[in-house]
């Protein structure tokens, strides 16, 4: 299991001006990580990069740990960071692709909702023109129907004085 090591924040006069020559590499958390010294028995004197904000009261820290020693380690950190940024770049391409296809496709449901809209305004007019004859044949139907019933008197008197002839003839005899 792992052990906490042992930390002293002084760093010796030569680890100081190495550290200055050197970019200090930046923590998880933003900040740039601070050159401490290791006081364990298994690594005394073993220079480290640390989260700057460890040991400090009240602040958080985010456990940042690498060895200032380590050149392996640096280039395995690079190789890391190249390995994710290609597996980034091709999740990009593929995310651009499924845009491109989104993209289509949404053109192509465009198009069909503009032939839709053109066929409903095909379909109103239509309709439209139907009303107007609708209405034209109402109104003649109105027409004949108020002349019909001007008609329906006389037609009674006609009716109605044969029908009174025939009753009052069939009673006399």
């Amino acid at each position: 299991m792992f052990e906490p090591e042992k930390v002293s924040s002084s760093a010796s006069s030569s680890e100081l001006t190495i550290h200055s020559l050197r970019k200090n590499p930046m923590c998880t958390c933003g900040s740039p990580a601070s050159l401490r010294t290791s006081n364990t028995p298994r690594n005394p004197g073993r220079a480290f990069f640390g989260c700057s904000k460890y040991n400090k009261k009240g602040l958080p820290h985010c456990d940042y740990f690498k060895w200032a020693d380590s050149d392996q380690a640096s280039e395995n950190e690079l190789m890391n960071i190249f390995g994710e940024m290609c597996r980034k770049e091709e999740e990009l391409r593929k995310v651009q692709v499924e845009l491109r296809k989104f993209e289509e496709e949404v053109r192509k449901r465009e198009e069909e909702v503009r032939k839709r809209e053109e066929e409903v305004r095909t379909w109103m007019e239509e309709a439209r023109t139907w009303m107007e004859e609708v209405r034209k044949i109402h109104g003649e139907i109105v027409k004949r129907d108020s002349g019909v019933r001007c008609e329906r008197p006389h037609l009674r008197i006609y009716w109605a004085i044969p029908i009174l002839l025939y009753l009052y003839l069939t009673r006399s005899q």
